[in-house]
């Protein structure tokens, strides 16, 4: 009996912690009530299932965050621990309450379901179309459904009437003058700035690379859930990148070599191996076309290390 109740008291003793802290980790927990890190983390375990705690999809290393019902906008806090692409789902959403899903590029709504302590899936029929809506964790469903009909269907702009506008425009006799004068000096003004504005040649701003291949290949990543967590070349025909994605085993990242190419040559195999050595994690090349029979034997020697993908875009 003595020791259930000090069971019981650590118990009682973490969730007080929590509602003063907010949501903490266990090691931060173990250190303040003076119980080991694995113990700390069963007794955490315990409480998610008692429904007194919640727990975090988001990872602060390798451990979840764990925090009491009401206590989600503290999760915020700890969004620099996301990915680049992550937290730029979140500032987004974090600007307007809601996203519609179809009008996101493909990074982002990944980045959208993996965010899951943040961005709430919603599914609404539209004229017998399904759509999938975002909200933010805080924005009640309430709050959201308005957004979101508004954004179907919004209210026309109302404008003003020819007499308001005559009602608005008849000045004071004595005043037009003025204005007149005041108008022809801005006109002056205004004319000499363009010509200045002519003279000097705006820089021209290069748009990113893009093309029918880098689309269709990006709707593939989405897809199979692969997520872009770093672009490091972007070309019309080819992309190189960081990626990850869920395996058996828990979050796996890749170095990708995309190329829109009929032969993978044995050329491409080792320069793909070779970069993905250097960034110490396995090659993955997906390309439009097959690997070259010459390069079939060098492949297999090294497939715990690399693999292909032929990919339909």
């Amino acid at each position: 009996m003595p020791d259930m109740q000090k069971l019981l008291q650590t118990k009682e003793q973490i969730v007080e912690l929590i509602k003063q802290r907010g949501p903490e980790l266990p090691v931060r927990i173990a250190n303040s009530i003076g119980v080991n890190n694995l113990f700390t983390a069963a007794f955490m375990s315990e409480l998610v299932s008692e429904q007194k705690l919640k727990m975090s999809n988001m990872r602060v290393g390798s451990s979840p965050l764990y925090y009491i019902q009401g206590q989600e906008e503290q999760l915020q806090k700890y969004t620099n621990y996301l990915n680049h692409k992550e937290k730029e789902a979140f500032n987004l959403l974090k600007q307007n309450s809601i996203l519609q899903d179809s009008e996101q590029e493909p990074a982002i709504r990944v980045a959208l379901r993996s965010i899951k302590d943040f961005a709430v899936p919603i599914q609404i029929k539209d004229k017998e179309e399904t759509k999938i809506f975002w909200k933010l964790h805080i924005i009640t469903n309430e709050t959201a459904k308005d957004l979101i009909e508004q954004k179907l269907n919004p209210k026309p702009i109302k404008k003003e009437t020819i007499e308001e506008k005559k009602e608005q425009e008849t000045p004071k006799a004595e005043i037009i003058e003025e204005k007149k004068e005041k108008q022809t000096l801005i006109e002056k003004e205004k004319s000499i700035s363009q010509f200045s504005e002519k003279k000097t040649k705006k820089p021209k701003i290069s748009k990113p690379a893009t093309s029918e291949f880098l689309t269709g290949l990006k709707e593939v990543l989405l897809a199979k859930n692969i997520e872009i967590t770093q672009e490091i070349s972007s070309k019309k025909k080819e992309l190189l990148a960081k990626v990850r994605t869920d395996t058996p085993f828990g979050k796996q990242e890749f170095y990708l070599a995309a190329k829109e190419k009929k032969k993978i040559t044995t050329d491409d195999i080792i320069s793909a191996l070779q970069k993905a050595q250097a960034e110490k994690m396995p090659a993955l090349i997906m390309s439009t076309g097959d690997i070259d029979k010459k390069a079939q034997d060098y492949y297999k020697e090294w497939r715990n290390l690399i693999k292909h993908e032929k990919i339909l875009t």
